[in-house]
């Protein structure tokens, strides 16, 4: 394969087979990305508040946000 082969294969747009429109792709494509972004701060504060909880409820709380933590590893 040569270079420029190469290069066209990279920048072709894929062709997956689907009977959704453009607008519809775009539109669940948009509301996944927002999905997505709200998973991925809901893990960033749940982590914060297990490695900053402290008081009488420590070991239960901590075990609580660690069950969590694991959850969204999955």
């Amino acid at each position: 394969m040569s270079i420029e082969d190469a290069r066209k294969r990279r920048e072709a747009p894929l062709d997956t087979p689907s009977n959704l429109g453009s607008n519809a792709t775009k539109d669940i494509s948009a509301a996944l990305t927002v999905l997505l972004a709200d998973v991925c701060a809901l893990y960033v504060k749940t982590k914060n508040f297990h490695w900053h909880i402290s008081g009488p409820h420590f070991r239960d709380y901590h075990l609580l946000l660690t069950s969590r933590l694991h959850r969204f590893s999955r």
